[in-house]
């Protein structure tokens, strides 16, 4: 069994570099109790709830600063990202971390993020399965 911890971080009244401040002390003390992941949310349009609105380049930070502690999206919001970036993104986080990335994807319950996209919600099922059949085929290496 793996242990770990979800991070999702609020600002609480303080500026994102403390709320980042206050997240990567979190992964630090992850890592040095042995914990085995650390997840992330894909959360956008709320930076008073969370500041996670680029879930892989924080991942990629995380990565960076730990040796053996993973990391994971629990989601990555599919229907609301390009798919070829998202396989390219994803790919080369893997790499980086040297195989230490889990990518959770998902699509969502909430259409705030939609709306502030102007996507509309009710096409989230249908772009989450072609997002996904996108960054399969982008995973094959083929054209």
């Amino acid at each position: 069994m793996d242990f770990g911890i979800f991070l999702e971080q609020t600002r609480r009244g303080t500026s994102q570099a403390e709320a980042f401040r206050e997240m990567f002390e979190q992964v630090d003390a992850a890592e040095a109790w042995g914990l085995d992941i650390v997840w992330l949310a894909e959360m956008m349009v709320n930076p008073a709830r969370s500041v996670l609105s680029a879930p892989l380049l924080v991942a990629s930070w995380i990565a960076a600063r730990t040796r053996r502690l993973r990391v994971g999206t629990a989601v990555q919001l599919l229907p609301l990202n390009h798919p070829v970036r998202v396989a390219g993104e994803v790919t080369t986080l893997d790499h980086l971390s040297q195989g230490r990335f889990d990518f959770g994807i998902g699509r969502s319950g909430s259409p705030r993020a939609y709306d502030a996209l102007g996507v509309p919600y009710e096409e989230s099922q249908a772009r989450f399965f072609e997002a996904l059949e996108v960054i399969l085929e982008a995973w094959k290496g083929e054209p």
